[in-house]
């Protein structure tokens, strides 16, 4: 018999809640579909964003280097001038060369010599691309801290492409520039090369460039016979040349040679004992002038020749206005005059300028020896003139409605919590403005000031060539803002002209030895910085200084002379600057490390200065009358003709006639007064 067939087993029944159909708990969920892959669009994006990166990076790179000088050739021969400086009448001054000698290179130094510069300047030079991220992220790191700004992070190179091609302005332009060519050197020349070019090329001060001419300016050497105390001289001279060269301050240059030490042996170069032993030794600085006196005017036609006729191979002679005569009679009054009251004034310093009220510089004593210091206080010195200023004060006064012969109050005055008092302690009261003026009032130069504010007196010395920082404040009135004998005697010569500005100079022609005129000074187009009738006020007021006022001292016996005194507070300044018709001379006399002097006024010390260097100077010179008083004669008005010591006459008339109180004005004018 057949098996019977079988039935299929019947489906269990699902479970309850379990729908039909759904799979069972445990059994294999069927496989999910494979979603299908996006395809990652960012690494596109960025390739287009770096694509167009490349394209405006290339743009904006070609635009700063179309406007980049060709440097293939730098390497063929350095910059060297030869440059003879003659005085008005063709006498040999000195001379002088920016550079000295062929190239040096690098690799022919001792090795102490070129890594004083790499220690102090640009520890990481041989490892970076010619800008260095590290050193610029330290000195942003620094600056931030001190507030201000302590660190530089410009590498050798980009010193280098500054000093070869960029001016000296900090625009953003200029900074991309010096960073490009930095980076177009360091692949054009090797580490050496760079070196070779910075080290020819650099400023030392004294006016020598290249370490071959300040070695032979300074030491009377070849760079490579530099000891190891020489070099660091030298690499510490580079960041500000006129403070740290040998010649300007050889105790500040050792000072800061030890700073240099110190670097190269944190950097690896010298070691501790090798340290020690160039910190004890004191270098033999060797000082060579091509005429004795005469080195403060050659160092600042050397610093400004550039300005002139640009850089150039040429043998050069420069004519100037300069007179070796009085030179030497300038000279000679402040040696004589700082050993004769020096120490009783505790006065140890003294510059002197005068030049033609035209501007031209006819002597130039930036110190009391050239050969024991070369900072030149004459230009470069900026000392607070104090009443020297008051001119200023008083041309301005002028120009708004004040005359010489009105009545003012030297009192007490109170200017918003400032209350000015005078020299000697007290008050006058009232006098006419010619005698405040005589006398210094300094209550009547603070009410003046006051009354036109202080950004009114700013502006007239602005005009009359006082290009220094200037504060317009009040205190301004007592001359409280620091100004160069050169430029404070260039604004007096305006006075002395008749009203004209005039520009200091000194350089009349520059010609190649062959004859080729490559300048020749014209007188600069500033015209009238004041009127006649101002003139000749102001040149009254400056005469009745020397005649009756704090100025005696200084006056000429035999020939009309202006001018005005200037003392500082605790006695730290003291000038006179005057003239006749035939010049004008500044003297300042203080201590370079602004210690005070015992009573030093401008009266006594500095006066005496003007006048010893005045009357020797005008010997053999016919007796002309001052510009403003001959201006008086034209005008046909009566010239002053009042012996010189006599107070000026006011006739009855004006002594009868009521003149406005300038300290009523003051007050009138703060307090809405009528």
């Amino acid at each position: 018999m057949g098996k019977k067939p079988t039935k299929p087993a019947s489906p269990k029944p699902a479970p309850v809640g379990v729908r039909s159909g759904a799979p069972r708990p445990g059994a294999a969920k069927p496989a999910t579909p494979p979603k299908p892959k996006r395809k990652a669009t960012w690494p596109y994006v960025l390739v287009m964003l770096g694509a167009w990166g490349v394209i405006f990076g290339g743009l904006f790179f070609s635009h700063f280097l179309s406007s980049l000088p060709d440097v293939r050739n730098l390497m063929i021969s350095g910059p060297s001038q030869d440059v003879t400086i003659l005085d008005d009448r063709g006498r040999l001054i000195a001379r002088r060369g920016l550079t000295q000698g062929a190239m040096v290179r690098a690799q022919d130094l001792p090795d102490y010599v070129p890594n004083a510069f790499i220690a102090i300047e640009d520890r990481r030079f041989r490892s970076h691309m010619g800008i260095d991220p590290i050193g610029l992220t330290r000195a942003a790191v620094q600056n931030m801290i001190n507030g201000h700004v302590v660190q530089g992070g410009s590498t050798l190179t980009q010193q280098l492409a500054k000093n070869l091609f960029l001016s000296p302005s900090r625009t953003f332009d200029r900074k991309i520039q010096e960073a490009m060519l930095a980076l177009y050197l360091e692949s054009r020349y090797s580490k050496d090369q760079i070196l070779t070019l910075y080290l020819n090329r650099v400023y030392f001060g004294a006016g020598v460039f290249g370490i071959e001419a300040a070695s032979e300016k300074f030491f009377g050497k070849h760079a490579n016979e530099l000891s190891l105390t020489e070099a660091a001289m030298v690499a510490g001279s580079v960041k500000a040349p006129a403070r740290y060269n040998p010649l300007s301050d050889m105790d500040a240059g050792l000072q800061r040679a030890r700073v240099v030490l110190a670097a190269m042996q944190d950097a690896g170069f010298i070691d501790a004992n090798t340290r020690s032993l160039a910190e004890a030794t004191r270098p033999r600085i060797v000082r060579l002038n091509g005429t004795p006196g005469s080195g403060f005017f050659a160092d600042w036609i050397m610093a400004h020749l550039n300005d002139y006729v640009g850089a150039t191979t040429e043998p050069l002679m420069v004519e100037t206005s300069f007179d070796l005569d009085a030179q030497t009679m300038a000279e000679h009054a402040i040696a004589e005059g700082l050993a004769a009251e020096g120490q009783k004034f505790n006065a140890s310093q003294a510059a002197l300028v005068a030049m033609t009220p035209d501007g031209a510089v006819r002597a130039m004593v930036g110190g009391k020896d050239y050969g024991g210091s070369g900072f030149n206080r004459a230009t470069d010195a900026e000392r607070q003139p104090g009443s020297a200023f008051k001119p200023f004060v008083y041309l301005t006064a002028l120009e708004h409605g004040h005359n010489i012969d009105e009545t003012v109050n030297d009192g007490a005055v109170d200017i918003h919590g400032w209350k000015p008092t005078d020299f000697e302690g007290h008050f006058q009261g009232q006098m006419p403005l010619i005698q405040a003026f005589a006398e210094s009032s300094n209550s009547v130069a603070a009410q003046l000031t006051a009354e036109v504010g202080p950004r009114e007196v700013v502006r007239t010395a602005r005009r009359l060539g006082i290009v220094s920082p200037l504060s317009a404040v009040f205190s301004l009135a007592l001359g409280t803002s620091g100004v160069t004998p050169l430029e404070l005697t260039g604004a007096y010569a305006a006075f002395a002209n008749g009203g004209n500005g005039v520009q200091p100079f000194g350089v009349v022609l520059i010609k190649t030895r062959s004859g080729r005129i490559l300048y020749e000074h014209r007188p600069p187009t500033t015209g009238a910085v004041m009127s006649a009738n101002n003139n000749m006020q102001m040149t009254r007021l400056m005469t009745e200084v020397t005649a009756t006022g704090t100025g005696k001292a200084a006056r000429l016996e035999d020939r009309p002379t202006a001018g005005k005194t200037g003392t500082t507070q605790d006695f730290h300044d003291a000038w006179f600057v005057g003239f006749t018709a035939d010049l004008v001379c500044g003297v300042w006399v203080g201590n370079d490390n602004n210690a005070p002097m015992v009573k030093a006024t401008g009266g006594t010390l500095p006066a005496h200065l003007f006048h010893a260097f005045m009357t020797s100077a005008e010997q053999g010179l016919p007796v002309r009358p001052l510009a403003g008083n001959a201006l008086v004669a034209d005008a046909g008005q009566p010239a002053d003709q009042t012996a010189p010591g006599q107070p000026t006459p006011v006739s009855a008339q004006e002594e009868d006639k009521p003149r406005p109180d300038t300290f009523k004005r003051l007050l009138d004018g703060l307090f809405g007064g009528t």
